[in-house]
Order: C-alpha cells, then structure tokens, then sequence
C-alpha cells in the first residue's frame, strides 16, 4: 500500500519532471469555458433511423480463425467478428462492408466500410455493439467517420445513454455527444434497436469548431497516478504505445508531455489544490462532470468512462462525458444484483482513491461548491418534468422496437425466467425520473462518514498477526473507531478475531505513514481467511465506512469491504 506510494514518489524523479512543450510562445487554440457547438445538435433525428450494413463471401478482410487465433490468416467470416472476445489482445477481426441508410449511398463501391466489434464486457453477451469505419475521409455519414452501434446489452430500458447524453446538451461548460436510435441490419439479419452514440475522435473535434491536432485521452485504467507504463521519449511519446494506452489512450494529438507535467503536479504532495486546479482545469468544468456523476449515479467513472481534452498550447485539461448506460439506477433494477456496488460507490468516496480528486475533495469550499453545482444542474437541467418529456419521447419511438425480437428476447429481465411484458418496461423507463432523486438523497445521507481506505494483513512466524490500514479520513474531523475483524469465512460466522470499538492506543498504533496498525500473537489454521475493518464515528456509529476491498465468492457473490488474505 504505501510501498506503491513510495515508488510512485521515486517514479516521479525520473518519469520526465521538466517540461518538454516547445510551443510555449504559441496561444492556446481555445481558452476559458469550453463551449460546445449546439447547432451541431440540431438535426439529431427523433426517429428510428435504419442502417444497412452487407458483406460479399468470401470476404476481403483477413484473419486467423477465432477457433484458433494462431493459425494461418484467411477471409474473415462475422462470426470471427462476433467471438472477438477479448478486447485488450492483439486479435481484431473485421469485415470489408458495404454500409448503406436511406440518405447515405454505396457511390461505385463494392464495400466502404469496415465492421468491429465494439465494448468491453459487452463482447461475452447474446447481442453485441458494433463499431463502423467508413473508407473515405471524406465521404463522411453526417460528418462523422466512426459510427459506434450500442445495444446496452444489460439495460432493460435501453434507454439510459440517450437519455443522459440529451440532458447534457447545452449544459454550460460541459459537451455532450449526438445520439440517435437506429434499426440495424447486418447481411440482411434484423439485429434490432441500438443506440448510435457519437463518436470522440477528430470529426468530434472539427465539427464543433476546435483543431483536430487537440490532445485528447480515453480514460482505460486511468487514476491520475504516475506510472511506469507512462514514461516518455525524449521526443514526448510514450516509449511503449500499447503499455500506455492500457492505463489512458491517446485519441489525438502529437504529444504527451502535458499529460505527464499535470500528473507531476497532481501527485506532487507539496503543490496544493488549488494551484493544480487553476493551472491545469477548468474548475467549473471539474464540478460539472463530478455533479453530473453523482446526479446520474453513473458510478464507474473511477478509472474510465470520460475523455480528457487538453487544448493544443494550453495547459488545461477538460473532462467530457462517455458511457453512461449503467446509470440512473441500472444496478436496482429487478434482475440486477443489488449488491454490485458498495456503499462508498454512491457519494464523493468513489473517487477518494484517485490522487486529483482526493486533493480536489479534502478541501472544504471545493465540496461546498460542489453541493451547489448539484442544486443548481437539478433545477435548471434535470427536473422531473424534464426527464419524463424525455422518457416519453423514447417510449413512443423506441418502444415498437425494444419490445418485439429480437430485442425482447434478450431484454434482461428476472433472470428471464419472466415474459417482459409493455407494462413491466414501461414501468421501468418511468422510474428513471426517481432514481436521481434517490442518487441525490445517498449522497447528501453519507456527507459525515469518513472516507473509504485500503487494507493490508500479514500473518508470519506461525503466530503473529499484523493488520494495517489507512487511516480513515473523516472531514469535520470526529473521532473515528474501528471494528475489526477476522474470520475464515467471508461472513464471519467463525471469528479469530472480532474487537469492535477500537481507538489508536493501546491495541492500536499508528505506523510512520500515518495508518493504523493491529498486531496480535494468535495462531491461525492454514488455508483461506477474510479480514473486515469498519470505520465509524465514535459518537454516531451511523457514519462509517468500509475499505475499497472486496471479495467474490465462486458463486460470484461480493463482500464489500472484505480482504482475503492466505495462511501458510
């Protein structure tokens, strides 16, 4: 835990702490509030667009067979396509296409397009997303190149994403994306409902009026640490693109020396907040992208789901919003496990782990405005009556659609073991407008517990065990205890160790690095054990918290807060 910190500190000395900017006497392209273009949002269509994608057999594309990705390359088939499960290997089939909707034609081409699989864990699922690039550069489907084809495979509503992306447009410094639903087939196969989703790439940029040389990042793995997996040439490149781009993904843009001087000054301890934010964000759009997350409840936004724009010759860097189909609620509906996502996921704690936001959030008047950014995108952005008008717009136009196969047939329901009837859906598009209230109410419910930390247990010598955790960081700064314990099975039904009130003292110590150590003699058997620390006011147990950790039993089953740690 602070072993990583330490490295992270030396990190530091060598990952290029200079600045490699050589067009220091340029102006910036853009300065201030970003502006997004809401006349590029005028033609966004109400209606279900079809799209038409076809293929010739034997295709052009070639590939290894996905039976056998090692083996020698022929035509690539779409079920290559559909079994490219894994979307962090070097296996990428696609399909030469010819891609066709009724105002956008094949010219004398026999294909102009290519066809992918699109998303992450969506690859494992009955209906897929799609992602389309279009041969010419110029020859553009509505000035755009990359079509992006979501299904929102565990959406019941499959509405979620347009939803938020609408709400966002004309929302002051802040961008969203175009949005529309299409009807899609592919090789003459009615694929159903999807929602094409703009995608975040150089027509982005150009069509509301920026460079398309805009530094711009897709957040992967991204939680504004130094890495090694980020060092940079002498020249500003990463020395390995494929390492760098698992952690956060250069979309455009010549350099990453920007990225690298504002993450020194993130995790530079001795640089405050405020001087990190006003040097390199713009502070109104930093509350804007927090308050929308906690207003959507869109909770994996830790490490991805946004993009960073960084302005050529500008050292600022912007949030832009990406993904937001597991929001408003997406874990409490009916065949969800309510338990996906702890406590700490549904206020500012989500955050806490993530070197800027910690910084940003330790200060008191930075939370203040934040509460204030939330009231105020509420009333002005987000009011019922705002988000039903919406709901009912997509019901009456995507409704035919999500209701006949082949997306009823694979619509998550109750496991389905259920028939999802009209009412059951429409019911469920009708609860969105609620879910924003119940996210503000968790929100506002957990402003006086303390913050989440990680856990560390050892067992050496056959007797003796040593239990460290980060002190809990509790804002108005009131007294914090904790309850231990320690068991070999996750529920604690049989405890080695279960102490509940504990204060740093006598059976508790602080190490030099500020967290708060256990140490008893007891032997414990071989094998499998669990540890649980929990955080709480001493005089209101209500406010309290749970590590970051979890545990997944083999029946998928998560226990929040729970470290396993194994016994020689």
């Amino acid at each position: 835990m602070k072993a990583y910190l330490l490295s992270t500190f030396f990190f530091l000395l060598f990952i290029g702490c200079g600045s490699f900017n050589d067009q220091s006497n340029k102006e910036p392209s853009f300065r201030g509030a970003i502006i997004d273009s809401t006349s590029w949002y005028l033609d966004q269509s109400t209606t279900v667009r079809e799209s038409n994608v076809t293929f010739l057999t034997p295709n052009a594309s070639l590939c290894a067979p996905y039976t056998d990705t090692s083996a020698a390359v022929r035509a690539c088939t779409l079920l290559d396509v559909e079994n490219d499960t894994d979307p962090y290997d070097t296996y990428k089939p696609s399909l030469d296409v010819a891609f066709t909707t009724s105002t956008f034609f094949l010219s004398n081409e026999v294909s102009n397009a290519l066809l992918f699989q699109k998303g992450k864990s969506t690859r494992s699922t009955a209906q897929k997303s799609w992602k389309i690039k279009l041969d010419s550069k110029t020859n553009l489907y509505e000035n755009q190149r990359r079509l992006q084809y979501n299904k929102q495979f565990y959406d019941m509503t499959r509405l979620r994403n347009k939803l938020s992306f609408d709400l966002f447009i004309g929302i002051p410094n802040f961008t969203s994306l175009k949005t529309e639903f299409v009807q899609l087939n592919i090789d003459n196969v009615d694929k159903g409902l999807f929602t094409k989703v703009e995608s975040c790439d150089k027509d982005y940029l150009l069509n509301r009026g920026w460079s398309k040389d805009e530094n711009l990042y897709k957040a992967q793995n991204f939680l504004f640490y130094l890495k090694p997996e980020l060092t940079l040439t002498d020249k500003g490149v990463p020395v390995d693109l494929v390492a760098f781009s698992s952690i956060i993904e250069p979309q455009r843009g010549k350099k990453q020396t920007k990225l690298i001087e504002m993450l020194n000054a993130v995790n530079n301890a001795s640089i405050s907040s405020d001087t990190v934010i006003s040097k390199y964000f713009n502070r109104e759009n930093y509350l804007t992208w927090l308050a929308l997350n906690i207003l959507t409840g869109n909770v994996d936004t830790i490490t991805q789901n946004f993009f960073l724009l960084n302005p050529v010759n500008s050292d600022t860097f912007y949030f832009l919003p990406w993904d937001y189909d597991d929001a408003w609620g997406w874990y409490k509906q009916e065949d969800q496990n309510i338990n996906q996502y702890a406590r700490w996921h549904k206020s500012i704690s989500r955050w806490w782990d993530a070197p800027l936001h910690n910084k940003f959030l330790r200060v008191k008047k930075n939370r203040d405005d934040l509460d204030l950014k939330i009231v105020s995108l509420r009333a002005d952005y987000f009011t019922d009556a705002q988000i039903q008008a919406k709901v009912d717009e997509y019901k009456a136009v995507a409704g035919t659609f999500i209701l006949q196969s082949p997306d009823v047939d694979n619509l998550i329901y109750q496991d389905n073991n259920s028939t999802l009837t009209q009412q059951n859906w429409e019911a469920e598009c009708d609860i969105l407008k609620t879910r924003l209230q119940e996210n503000i109410d968790e929100y506002n419910a957990q402003k006086g517990s303390p913050m989440p930390f990680w856990q560390v247990a050892t067992y050496s010598g056959g007797t003796t065990l040593t239990l460290q955790w980060d002190t809990a960081v509790d804002f108005e700064d009131d007294a914090i205890v904790y309850d231990i314990l320690i068991g070999s099975d996750p529920d604690f039904n049989v405890t080695d160790v279960n102490l509940t009130n504990q204060v740093p003292g006598t059976d508790l110590g602080l190490t030099s690095f500020g967290e708060v150590s256990y140490t008893s003699d007891i032997a414990l058997t071989s094998g499998n054990h669990y540890m649980k620390v929990l955080a709480k006011e001493s005089l209101n147990a209500a406010n309290y918290r749970l590590a970051f950790d979890s545990y997944s039993d083999a029946n998928d089953k998560i226990y929040h807060g729970v470290l396993e740690f194994q016994v020689p």
